[in-house]
């Protein structure tokens, strides 16, 4: 895993914690990333993701493992 991914999606979560309307200028990985690390699937909805899965597929796995990681940081 690149270190740099986790610190990357930390930033991204605290930035869109700070203010969440910012949310909408993320590109498709980041919004995906933020919305699993901040369990908010109907963000996932509104990016056009109609399931959690197709989101995470698209995701990757070099960024899920990198988004998991943040979310257990954050627990």
């Amino acid at each position: 895993m690149n270190f740099t991914t986790v610190d990357r999606i930390r930033g991204l979560v605290e930035h869109i914690k700070a203010d969440a309307r910012k949310f909408g200028v993320l590109s498709t990985g980041e919004k995906i990333a933020v919305a699993l690390v901040m369990n908010r699937t109907d963000w996932l909805n509104e990016a056009g993701w109609p399931s959690v899965l197709e989101a995470v597929e698209r995701l990757g796995p070099e960024w899920l493992a990198a988004a998991l990681q943040v979310q257990r940081d954050l627990e």
